[in-house]
């Protein structure tokens, strides 16, 4: 199935589980809450949302020392030197199921496959309703032994020169030119003040960092109206604001950059299951 589209009430989705599981498009009344892929253009990069999955941003140089031996993943974008947001965005989903307002999708990794040391199955349910989109992500162990568990999801939203984020968090992750966390942090409002009343406005400069003890809520306003985003399983907002007018993201993620490296991934045991689920309304 080439592309699905799912409608209830005033909210309209487009869905391409063959190209990374993707969010083409999510609308209401016919505005556009995520920013649309252009017809006939495949791309995840281009796309309105997709998943990451079974780690979210980088692991620095692809490889992290795991149970007394070395593992190494393969570059998945270059000329990137770091492995990136995962499997999930650059694999075929399958179509579990589907309904007028529902669809669920599958991606399923073999450790033999390489690339992943685990074998893992990725889900993902989108659902509309009276109150928008939930996304809900969840990633199971179908290896035989503990696995690092990294989701997140990433939906580029709506951006207009009005724009304004409101969200409250905890320190933000420094990182180096390479985009890897120097071990050091910045105070929430380093970039600007997203906890002031009202939020702030997107700065000018190049944001992609990590913004540490989200507390799970985040509005983005502008002329056409008011964005709304809850999460559930995500501990943390990676925000990503480059200099492009059309770009703008809120990823809600379970783990911080190079965790893989650092700590601070969430461990399943095998047949466990872990999730996160991203509610989006308007007002």
């Amino acid at each position: 199935m080439s592309e699905i589209k799912l409608e209830h009430g005033a909210w309209r989705a487009r869905v391409l589980p063959h190209a990374g599981g993707l969010i083409g498009a999510l609308d209401c009344g016919g505005v556009p809450v995520l920013r649309a892929m252009p017809d006939g253009v495949i791309d995840p990069l281009a796309a309105a949302c997709f998943p990451m999955v079974p780690w979210c941003n980088r692991i620095a140089a692809g490889r992290f020392a795991w149970d007394n031996a070395m593992v190494w993943l393969p570059p998945n974008f270059p000329p990137e030197r770091h492995a990136i947001h995962g499997h999930g965005w650059q694999s075929e989903w399958e179509v579990a199921g589907c309904l007028r307002n529902t669809c669920v999708l599958i991606h399923r990794h073999d450790e033999a496959a390489g690339g992943w040391p685990w074998a893992y199955v990725a889900r993902t349910v989108i659902q509309l309703s009276d109150t928008g989109c939930a996304i809900t992500l969840s990633l199971t162990n179908d290896s035989n032994r503990l696995m690092p568990a990294g989701l997140g999801l990433h939906p580029y939203l709506r951006r207009r020169p009005e724009s304004r984020i409101a969200f409250r968090s905890g320190p933000i992750v420094a990182v180096g030119a390479d985009m890897i966390p120097t071990g050091e942090h910045l105070a929430p409002s380093h970039f600007a003040d997203f906890a002031a009343d009202g939020g702030a406005a997107v700065p000018d400069a190049l944001i992609d960092h990590c913004f540490t003890g989200w507390h799970g809520a985040a509005l983005v306003s502008d002329d056409m109206g008011t964005i709304m985003l809850a999460a559930e399983g995500a501990g943390h907002l990676h925000l990503y604001a480059p200099a492009d007018p059309d770009i703008l993201c809120l990823e809600p993620v379970n783990h911080l950059p190079d965790a893989a490296n650092t700590g601070g991934m969430q461990l399943i045991e095998p047949g466990e299951t872990a999730s996160l689920t991203l509610r989006i309304g308007v007002a």
